[in-house]
């Protein structure tokens, strides 16, 4: 059994510099120059992945997407991800810490649906805006490189106009629902992403939320087309795959790891959420690795 997931932090990364809450590599280079980030990991960090060329596949959080030009990849803290990489891969990897954004722009960077959400895809497929996005990309990576005067400033200026360039065209893309429900929707995944191993009553986040439990239901129906209890379900899945694949726990500790005091019922969860028992998915899992 394989050891836990690493966990990188910006200072991980090859020429980093000590106190900077950024980072920005070419894709390319950091695949030749940092052996093993192929494998599964997860950051400290937001990161933001442009592909210029290149094929492959990229995996987050146990979910495989096709790689091809002119996609943008969005991660969040915590979640885990690798990824195989053709070997004419261009493109750029862009790191911030949480505190770099927040301290010019508050909590926006919490409103994005890309980032923080477990029920929005992880990625943008560029069309229209290829050109853009390249020259922004490109532009962002000359003054990382070039440390002029107000270099932090400038540079979280280009992340800034990355993210609201990204959103408009996701939120283009995404399903026209009202605003107002899809704000509470990201209010109850960050209560889930904060409590779902000690709140499992779906009636203890609605009231948190000021609403009833059939209202946040109906919401989530509306949204996502899932009860509000599978997307506290899907959570807790996702955390048991984590430690079913990167940690030597066994079953049994997991569960209880998880709030399950009885084996049986959390053998039973997991197949019905995930399609597998935890025996099975961690075999499978290993025999991918």
């Amino acid at each position: 059994m394989s050891l836990a997931v690493p966990v990188y932090k910006l200072q991980s990364f090859p020429r980093h510099e000590p106190d900077a809450l950024f980072y920005m590599t070419r894709l390319e280079k950091l695949v030749q120059e940092f052996k093993g980030i192929d494998n599964p990991h997860s950051h400290t960090f937001y990161l933001l992945m442009w592909i210029v060329q290149g094929s492959g596949t990229h995996t987050i959080d146990f979910r495989t997407y096709p790689i091809g030009p002119s996609q943008l990849y969005f991660l969040t803290p915590g979640q885990v991800h690798s990824w195989e990489l053709s070997a004419d891969v261009q493109g750029y990897n862009l790191f911030f810490d949480a505190n770099f954004f927040r301290g010019r722009f508050g909590n926006r960077l919490y409103q994005y649906p890309f980032f923080h959400s477990h029920q929005h895809q992880p990625l943008l497929e560029v069309t229209d805006q290829q050109p853009l996005f390249s020259d922004l990309f490109r532009y962002a990576y000359k003054e990382y490189e070039n440390q002029q005067p107000n270099r932090a400033d400038v540079f979280l200026s280009f992340v800034h106009i990355l993210l609201e360039t990204a959103n408009r065209i996701y939120n283009q893309q995404w399903m026209g629902t009202d605003t107002h429900f899809y704000d509470r929707i990201r209010d109850y995944e960050e209560l889930i992403e904060s409590q779902f191993l000690t709140v499992r009553e779906v009636s203890a986040y609605a009231d948190q939320m000021n609403l009833t439990p059939n209202y946040l239901n109906h919401i989530c129906k509306k949204v996502l087309g899932k009860t509000a209890s599978q997307l506290l379900y899907e959570r807790i899945a996702i955390e048991a795959q984590r430690l079913l694949t990167h940690t030597a726990q066994s079953v049994k500790e997991i569960g209880f790891q998880l709030g399950f005091e009885d084996p049986s019922y959390f053998v039973r969860f997991f197949k019905k959420t995930v399609g597998q028992t935890p025996a099975e998915f961690r075999q499978l899992a290993g025999a991918h690795r």
